[in-house]
This record gives C-alpha cells, structure tokens and sequence, in this order.
C-alpha cells in the first residue's frame, strides 16, 4: 500500500470515526465537555477499529503485502 493510499484510508476512517461518535453522543443528548471526551473516545476506537479491518481485508485480497 503506498502512503497516499495510506492516508486516504486513515482520513475516511477518521472521519466515519467521528460521526459515529457524534451520532452516539447526539442520540443520548450528552452536551458538555463530558459529551465531547466521549465522542473524541468513541470516535477514535471506531476509526482504529475500521482502519485495522480495512488493513485485514487487503491482506485477505491479497491487494497488498
């Protein structure tokens, strides 16, 4: 995988990330700095999570070493 592909999945992934936490904290009506520190977590552990199956994916294709 080259690194402008590397960082295009880290942006997507950060990004999907980062509205799955607001998204959560939106639907349970959090406001506040708690609300902001449990959107920064939630997103962080998701964009690692999809960035880490994405990886596992291209190994399973085979679309990189």
């Amino acid at each position: 995988m080259t690194y402008v592909t590397s960082v295009i999945a880290i942006v997507i992934c950060g990004g999907a990330g980062a509205l799955l936490g607001w998204a959560l904290v939106s639907a349970l009506g959090w406001t506040g700095p708690g609300a902001a520190l449990a959107m920064v977590v939630t997103g962080m552990v998701a964009a690692m999570l999809l960035y880490a199956a994405g990886v596992a994916l291209g190994r399973i294709l085979r679309l990189h070493k």
